[in-house]
């Protein structure tokens, strides 16, 4: 009996061992998708065109393509700068956001004493009564500092409540690295944001109506008040307007807000559109140049550099569809799966990509959910990501879908064979169970058959043993 069970001792060690390499059937339900963000969205750690300086002398600058998310070119795009003139950019969005465009406002004399003498103004008197909207329009197309002034005192009470609203609403927005210290943009020390944050505040406060009005407006009839004849105001954005100055007019720009530290320190921000494409450009600290006397300005720097970036959008690059929705991408294993998964593109991916692209430029990489993919898959499930490459940038990204669902083989799968008839084909898990059983039977088989040989024998043995004694008894 001892052999028998050292046999069975045997067959349960064997199919322990035979037990673990099957894989397990559980698996993670999700993994992670981890993509990089490449030149898509404002927070692109690198642009499309990343090989240099573009600019003669802006010290920060930005070129975003609105339709496709893609930024097309950045220079020292986080360079913290005084914004200048555009900090009105946040005023505007704070005030359509909280006051009445209708309500009657009443310049106060408060207001007016926190400006420096000679800064930008729309001429506005103490008493005089105007509507938010009126001067909403004096600050964004004359960009004049005494109706910012009066803004914020109106929508929060006092300067510093509105400022703080100011930097709560950055924060909010995303822009990691702005500081404003007044809703004017007059220099002052501590106050900075870059390229990047004032892109991030233009595109969302372009999503509001009210706003794109003021930023494409050109000019603005001011009705008379109170205290004051009618006036009309004209954009310090030359790019948009042959009324003050006729060459730098371009027909693309579609609005914008200037900004001088000084008559030598210019910065603005536009929009320009044609051919399909939406470019949202950020120029800031550019260096015009004056004339010997110095009275008059030869070159402004932000409108000509902005040219630069608009010529280079339109010219060099082509908006590309990267991936549609309706085609087989790869093909991913399922384990404990039937089959394989086929999966897409959830979604059209298209970017900004240069005209002289090769396909030899671009590639695909795949990656599947972390920990893999587990049956049973249905259609639609999130089952990975694809990221699309030129060169050395990610210029798209997104999340992968199974086509259709994948299930665990059942009890039996059938197989079609030439001849046309379905043959039973035997599930893995199926074939290791019957093997396992097989050689247990065999095992036990084995040791029933030699404990009988020894019980035969036994028997045999005995029975010569009495057979000896017995005769030995006769011969007695």
């Amino acid at each position: 009996m001892k052999l028998f069970h050292r046999i069975c001792l045997i067959s349960l060690v064997f199919a322990l061992m035979l037990s673990f390499v099957c894989p397990s059937a559980a698996q993670e339900e999700n993994g992670s998708l981890a993509v990089s963000k490449g030149c898509s969205t404002l927070d692109a750690a690198v642009a499309v065109k990343s090989d240099g300086k573009l600019l003669p002398t802006a010290r920060g600058a930005v070129l975003f393509e609105m339709n496709t998310d893609t930024m097309v070119y950045s220079w020292q795009a986080d360079e913290k700068l005084d914004p200048s003139g555009m900090n009105k950019l946040m005023t505007a969005l704070l005030a359509i956001e909280a006051g009445d465009l209708e309500a009657k406002v009443t310049v106060t004399s408060e207001a007016l004493s926190s400006l420096e003498p000679g800064s930008v103004s729309a001429g506005l008197k103490s008493g005089e009564e105007l509507t938010l909207r009126d001067l909403l329009f004096c600050m964004m197309v004359g960009s004049a500092n005494d109706a910012a002034a009066v803004i914020a005192q109106h929508i929060a009470g006092n300067q510093e409540a509105f400022v703080a609203r100011m930097n709560a609403k950055a924060t909010e927005l995303g822009c990691a690295n702005t500081c404003f210290l007044n809703p004017t943009g007059l220099s002052s020390d501590g106050q900075y944001s870059t390229a990047r944050d004032l892109a991030k505040i233009t595109a969302a406060a372009l999503q509001n109506d009210v706003f794109s009005e003021l930023f494409s407006a050109v000019t603005y009839t001011v009705p008379a008040t109170n205290v004051s004849e009618e006036r009309v105001i004209h954009t310090t954005n030359y790019l948009m307007s042959r009324e003050v100055v006729k060459n730098q007019f371009d027909s693309r720009v579609t609005g914008g807000k200037t900004g001088a530290l000084s008559t030598r320190d210019r910065s603005v921000i536009c929009t320009a559109e044609a051919e399909g494409k939406r470019y949202l450009a950020v120029i800031m600290s550019a260096q015009s140049t004056l004339t010997a006397n110095g009275l008059s300005v030869v070159t402004f720097g932000n409108f000509e550099e902005a040219r630069i970036l608009f010529d280079h959008g339109f010219n060099e690059y082509s908006q590309r569809q990267l991936l549609t929705d309706d085609m087989v991408l790869t093909r991913f294993s399922v384990t404990d799966g039937e089959n394989d998964v086929a999966v897409r593109a959830d979604g059209i991916v298209t970017a900004m990509i240069p005209k002289d692209m090769s396909q030899l430029d671009v590639r695909y990489e795949y990656t599947q959910l972390q920990g893999g993919i587990a049956a049973p898959v249905t259609e639609g499930q999130v089952v990975g990501t694809v990221e699309v490459w030129f060169r050395s940038v990610c210029v798209g990204q997104c999340d992968l879908i199974a086509m259709h669902d994948v299930n665990e083989p059942g009890i039996y799968d059938f197989a079609i064979t030439p001849g046309g008839q379905k043959a039973a084909k035997l599930p893995w898990k199926l074939l290791v169970l019957i093997l396992l059983v097989v050689v247990l039977g065999c095992v036990l088989l084995l040791g029933l058959v030699l404990t009988v040989i020894r019980w035969i024998r036994g028997i045999k043995t005995k029975y010569r043993h009495t057979k000896r004694r017995k005769n030995r008894q006769r011969s007695r």
